[in-house]
């Protein structure tokens, strides 16, 4: 090997050096930076001469050193396992947060616990009980009541307020997702356009999108690889978010609630919900996210705090007609990937639940209903239309119920209306008595007996307009219900006081209040269609203020869990992608050595040159 040869290894040497001293410094300068991967040079020889071969082995000269590659200190299977834990655990983080939001609705309204606010109707019914005859009492009752609707409906507003502000936060989530796909689509042009040479590793553009990747996995799950350009694609649910250089965007829409048409076998819209769903913009996907399936941890369907919300949030507004008694298995099953789903949901529709079993137990003590095939059976209302072909229909028990202290003596007043629906009954004049027979055998008369001046007698039937689970305005629900204005105005038409019909007249009966107390003590209501349990009023309230406050304490220990998780994987990339300020200082010392080795041994093949050149010369 010449001398000259061995002057470019020496040079080769002090490149080398430079360049390792360069990549500390740059580790160093770096150490605070958020996302930084501490970088490592690779170096190789450049090339050898062969002098000599023989049949045992090679002489070969090597030509110094280069760099192979400056590459990042990273672990893939770290930062993919980071990525799944802190989407689990911002998922989980919703529902800890939503249901502690839920707390503070039902447990704080204008002041007064909710609890409080049952005690004070049941109290009032108990007073009403005592002396129905005073017009003080019923004149409390009424206000009562009042009081109670508009207490409960504070409630059931503050949870769709609540319910429906999330769109703000969605819309923000779905804003960062976007900001960040055309982060990640930019980086990956300058990253693919720094590396097509093939001569240097674009660390730091590749550091700015793993991090963006990390805030990605905050919002949402997703899969990504990294192509032979070094491109990454990401995907969320099979549909593509970045795609090498293109980025397709999330956008927020109000959900259309459908209906179902088994005659067509088709979904219809009906009408539009003032909560937003998730829509890809223009890559044909549709909806980003299947709500209308439970969540699962083993299919990865429990992560992203976007997810999260709308998991929570659910799609509508929740009504006690979701929780459904007694349920079919289709129709558990429907429940459970739906209302039951969804935390908001389920609380409304189980307080919209509790609010119809009070209410429809003090109508129907005041104006209860029988059972009655009416089969045959014509009359006309009082607009003329003609009654409709009935066969069971409930109708209320015109001799039996109580009436008012009016001088009518009035029948069939509800306390509690539903706005849409009007009046409890419809109210037809048939030609003759309609009986019926209860369960022992003994006849019961439906109609009241009508006597005018003349002696003549009509009689009416007071058939029950139903509650349609299809149609809200017949529905004995919180966003339906409203106090009888026609109390409000004459209390007297309050129902308290015996039929003449049975020969009870002017008595004050106590039967409508034992009815709302048996009622209201009836273990007859689930809080949810998979449990056996059934509850009373007061039971169903604590059952549910419980059964929240143990979901919550589930969803605070998965979160604390999966954080625990989070930082310990961080820990473990840290240990690896971290930058040491004294493994850095000591690298920094060898290249600093090296440098000076290599300057050493220049000087003396310098040396040597200079003496063979003057001594030739």
């Amino acid at each position: 090997m010449s001398l000259f040869t061995s002057f470019n290894a020496g040079v080769s040497g002090l490149q080398s050096s430079q360049a390792g001293l360069n990549t500390t410094a740059h580790n160093l300068a770096n150490t605070k930076t958020q996302g930084y991967t501490r970088q490592q040079n690779i170096n190789k020889d450049t090339y050898y001469q062969t002098i000599k071969t023989t049949t045992n082995s090679t002489l070969q000269v090597g030509y110094g050193t280069t760099i192979a590659t400056i590459r990042q200190i990273r672990n893939e299977f770290l930062d993919k396992e980071y990525r799944k834990e802190v989407s689990r655990q911002t998922f989980y983080e919703v529902q800890y947060n939503t249901a502690t939001e839920i707390e503070d609705i039902l447990g704080e309204t204008e002041g007064v616990e909710f609890n409080d606010v049952l005690s004070d109707i049941w109290q009032t019914v108990q007073d009403l009980s005592t002396n129905p005859e005073s017009i003080t009492n019923r004149k409390l009752f009424i206000t009562q009541a009042e009081s109670f609707l508009e207490k409960a409906q504070n409630v059931y507003s503050a949870l769709k307020s609540y319910q429906v502000n999330l769109n703000s936060q969605i819309e923000n989530q779905v804003t960062s997702i976007n900001k960040i796909a055309d982060q990640i689509a930019e980086l990956n042009t300058k990253i693919s356009a720094a590396e097509a040479s093939g001569l240097e590793n674009a660390n730091d553009y590749r550091d700015a999108r793993n991090l963006l990747l990390d805030q990605l996995a905050e919002y949402t799950n997703y899969d990504y690889y990294e192509d032979s350009t070094g491109q990454v694609n990401v995907r969320i649910n099979n549909a593509p978010l970045v795609d090498e250089s293109r980025s397709y965007h999330m956008a927020c829409k109000n959900i259309k609630n459908q209906k179902y048409d088994e005659a067509t076998g088709t979904y219809t819209d009906i009408e539009s919900s003032p909560m937003y769903t998730v829509v890809w913009e223009k890559n044909g996907y549709g909806e980003v996210y299947d709500i209308n399936r439970a969540y699962s941890q083993e299919e990865e369907t429990d992560m992203g705090s976007l997810l999260g919300i709308l998991t929570a949030r659910g799609k509508n507004v929740g009504v006690y007609t979701d929780i459904v008694q007694n349920p079919t298995s289709y129709e558990l099953e429907n429940y459970n990937n739906t209302t039951g789903n969804c935390l908001l949901e389920k609380v409304e529709a189980q307080f919209d639940l509790l609010i119809h079993k009070i209410v429809t137990a003090v109508n129907d003590a005041f104006a209860p209903n029988v059972d009655a095939d009416l089969t045959g059976v014509s009359g006309t209302d009082a607009k003329g239309n003609a009654m409709p072909a009935l066969t069971n229909a409930k109708v209320l028990d015109a001799n039996n119920c109580l009436v008012g202290a009016d001088d009518d003596e009035t029948i069939g007043t509800e306390v509690f209306t539903r706005k849409g629906q009007g009046s409890r009954y419809t109210v037809y004049t048939v030609n003759g008595p309609v009986t019926t027979t209860d369960e022992n055998g003994n006849t019961i008369t439906l109609t009241k007996e009508n006597v005018a001046a003349d002696g003549t007698k009509t009689y009416s039937l007071y058939v029950y307009n139903e509650e349609d689970a299809d149609d809200k305005n017949t529905l004995y629900t919180l966003q339906n219900l409203e106090v009888n204005s026609s109390l409000k105005e004459n209390y007297s038409y309050l129902p308290v006081k015996g039929n003449p019909a049975t020969g009870n007249y002017g008595t004050y009966l106590q039967t409508p209040y034992e009815n709302i107390l048996a009622s209201w003590r009836k273990e007859d209501t689930a809080l949810d269609p998979n449990a056996l349990s059934k509850y009373g009023a007061d039971g169903f309230y604590d059952a549910m203020v419980g059964n929240l406050a143990t979901q919550g304490s589930v969803w605070k220990s998965i979160m604390e869990n999966q954080t625990k998780e989070t930082e310990s994987i961080e820990d473990k990339r840290q240990q690896i992608a971290g930058v040491s300020t004294e493994e850095e200082m000591t690298s920094l010392l060898m290249y600093q050595h090296a440098y000076n080795a290599a300057s050493r041994y220049i000087t003396t093949v310098d040396a040597m040159l200079q003496h063979l050149i003057e001594r030739l010369g």
